[in-house]
């Protein structure tokens, strides 16, 4: 234990001198030649030096990073590119990281608990379904869709346990899939550690030029979501009426209280961390108007920055002696490489695709202009919702992102300027890869997870499913539209 302590402020000695060459080269005036950023770089170098020889070579290396995107000459866009290829690579490995410690906490249990044991919720079935549908759709908002179904599962069979709801019954069918698409949803309802909102917001700036922040995107997504969630449980109450809803007591949920511990200080701390990442992300669209500057300066650091600070922040904070963040178990248990990977090489595919020089892009334009010319603008837009949702319950999301999205750059991008908001279209792809329930190709993990558990059947899933990717074609193509049309630039 001594030696362990020994070991422990020993780093701290180590980090702190690093950091101070690291921060205090910043200070230094200009001399013999070198210019500030010359000595900038020669900081980070030196400080770099110290920490990979005497604390890690692991997660010290996020600190590199950091110091060389503050530096105005490179920023954060050159460095996250000039190290991970670019900057949606660098945002999903950082998030993934991020987010990987919190679902080894009782989160998950608490903010069940806490959603589905309320007065409100307590009024009757139908008003604990809500609640229940609420909870995972808002965990789901930053949380892998796959980890959260997989994480939640086990209390879901408690929850139905201490209810009562039986096997083969409608109402444990209509809660299960219900619980399936609401997951599934919220993925593409913010781009906070999910792949496909990512890789659209990606191929759109690849192509364009143009960014869409998180704010911008959760303008959209946000509602687009909730108006299809309310869209869903009033087609199960309307349409599916489930025959033993009658037999579901929420009050008996109220048992469920006492048996989430309360969060200590490692869940407060991870907690902290996440809000202040999605604090810095919507942060600046919100000061745009009344500090333009500070805008354009926390804009700058873009999507990847601040879940990089969440990491250091959380690789160098301890408790009980231990690092909340171990950089092998994260690297290893809460990367998601196989999509880390595709993303990368779909992100550049997507980019080679719709280069002028190539031909690609006019070659698209030309085929499918005899399908489209004829087409008005809600023409063209549902013609991509449908293409999308279909696909992407019968395939892959990432491929369904990546082949809608690039078809749907070339072939907007060539009709006259202001014609079609072509940034709305190619985000509204990142949401409708999300609706895919209908097959247990459409979203792996959670469809056969469902279908395996004996709550649902392959059956359910792909009449109601179906029926909720119809609803969300429509909600995509006549409100969501609009809406990003005005929210994202």
């Amino acid at each position: 234990m001594a030696e362990k302590a020994a070991k422990s402020n020993k780093d701290i000695f180590f980090l702190i001198l690093s950091l101070a060459i690291i921060i205090g080269s910043r200070f230094v005036p200009a001399f013999g030649g070198l210019t500030p950023d010359a000595i900038a770089v020669l900081g980070v170098f030196f400080g770099s030096l110290v920490m990979w020889i005497t604390i890690s070579i692991d997660w010290p290396s996020l600190i590199t990073l950091m110091a060389l995107g503050m530096i105005p000459a490179f920023g954060f866009s050159k460095t996250f590119a000039g190290a991970f290829g670019n900057t949606t690579v660098a945002f999903l490995i950082f998030t993934f990281m991020l987010v990987y410690p919190l679902a080894k906490t009782n989160f998950v249990r608490r903010c069940t608990v806490l959603f589905i044991t309320n007065r409100i919720a307590s009024r009757g079935p139908w008003y604990f379904v809500c609640f229940l549908f609420a909870a995972v759709t808002f965990m789901g908002l930053f949380v892998s869709p796959s980890v959260l179904f997989v994480a939640f599962m086990p209390f879901l069979e408690d929850i139905f346990k201490v209810l009562g709801v039986k096997k083969g019954g409608k109402t444990g069918n209509m809660l299960m899939m219900g619980t399936a698409f609401c997951i599934s949803l919220s993925s593409g309802m913010t781009a906070i550690g999910h792949v496909w909102p990512t890789m659209a917001i990606g191929y759109y700036n690849a192509a364009t030029g143009n960014d869409v922040n998180q704010f911008q995107y959760m303008a959209m997504g946000i509602p687009t979501g909730i108006i299809l969630i309310v869209l869903l449980i009033i087609v199960f109450k309307l349409f599916y009426r489930p025959d033993d809803i009658g037999e579901l007591k929420p009050q008996k949920a109220m048992g469920l209280k006492g048996t989430v511990p309360k969060a200590d200080l490692r869940e407060k701390l991870i907690l902290g961390v996440v809000f202040l990442t999605v604090f810095l992300w919507v942060a600046p669209s919100l000061l745009k108007g009344a500090f333009p500057d500070l805008y354009k300066t926390i804009n700058g650091w873009s999507t990847a920055m601040p879940p990089l600070l969440g990491c250091i922040i959380l690789f160098i904070t301890k408790t009980d002696g231990e690092r909340i963040l171990d950089f092998k178990e994260a690297s290893t248990k809460g990367m998601l490489w196989g999509s880390v990977l595709m993303t990368g090489a779909a992100t550049w595919l997507g980019s080679c695709l719709t280069n002028e020089e190539v031909g690609v892009s006019l070659w698209l334009t030309d085929t499918l202009s005899p399908l489209t010319a004829g087409l008005p603008v809600i023409g063209l837009i549902l013609f991509f919702m449908t293409w999308a949702v279909l696909e992407t319950n019968f395939s892959s999301n990432i491929v369904t992102t990546t082949v809608v999205s690039s078809v749907a750059l070339s072939v907007l991008t060539a009709l006259p300027a202001g014609s079609v908001h072509v940034g709305a279209v190619v985000c509204m792809v990142g949401v409708s890869a999300a609706i895919c329930n209908m097959t247990p190709a459409g979203q792996s993990t959670i469809n056969t997870v469902a279908i395996g558990s004996g709550w649902t059947d392959t059956k359910s899933m792909f009449i109601w499913g179906g029926i909720f990717a119809v609803m969300a074609i429509m909600v995509l193509s006549f409100i969501s539209y609009p809406l990003g049309s005005v929210v994202i630039g």
